[in-house]
């Protein structure tokens, strides 16, 4: 989002596929001068869990990309749930609301299905980014005042950080897709782009 950053926002850092490393991920807390910062990641981070001797995810089916983009995407879809979730109450613009509805709902459906994926492997659905300030997600002074606004102001703030989540999840999908990723893992990266991509496209103009 883009209208209270301040420039002093730090980031999530990129990461490289190949070497399935997480190069850096900060907490919400800021530091007290500016930062400077990148607000592009195009690759998703390995996962919090071990990994075998030849870098994959010791997950069965899994490897570290996989469970790496998922657990990154179910946070970043699990926020977005909760502030379209607000406009129903918070909006002042019908259409938006209607929008941020039906994006919601789809949102709950790959919340599901990217749960299932790792139940599947016998992995829990815990939240290895909770707290970090990443690309893609609002930070806890943006959600706050999400939660506190109103009418137009709200409908701004709202279409800035969706902008933002929509982006960034297309950006992760292509990575995963063009990685050495699981069929299924694929097969949802590819319904998330495209989802992502039509969202998009009908977001409501102010």
């Amino acid at each position: 989002m883009t209208d209270f950053r301040g420039g002093t926002r730090k980031t999530f850092i990129a990461v490289v596929l190949c070497a399935l490393a997480v190069s850096g991920c900060t907490a919400a807390e800021q530091p007290s001068g500016p930062v400077a910062a990148s607000r592009v990641v195009s690759e998703p981070p390995s996962p919090s869990g071990p990994l075998g001797g030849d870098g994959t995810a010791s997950t069965g089916g899994l490897n570290a990309t996989d469970v790496g983009w998922i657990q990154l995407t179910i946070a970043m879809d699990d926020q977005a749930r909760h502030i379209l979730e607000l406009a129903a109450e918070r909006s002042g613009n019908r259409h938006l609301k209607t929008w941020a509805a039906g994006t919601a709902e789809r949102h709950r459906e790959r919340l599901a299905t990217l749960r299932a994926l790792l139940a599947e492997e016998g992995l829990p659905d815990d939240n290895p980014h909770e707290g970090h300030d990443m690309p893609g997600m609002v930070n806890a002074r943006e959600l706050q005042a999400l939660e506190t606004a109103r009418g137009p102001r709200f409908d701004r703030l709202l279409r800035s950080a969706m902008l933002e989540h929509l982006d960034q999840s297309r950006k992760l999908a292509a990575a995963v897709r063009k990685a050495d990723a699981d069929s299924d893992v694929k097969r949802v990266a590819l319904a998330t782009d495209t989802a992502a991509a039509e969202a998009r496209r009908t977001l409501p103009s102010p």
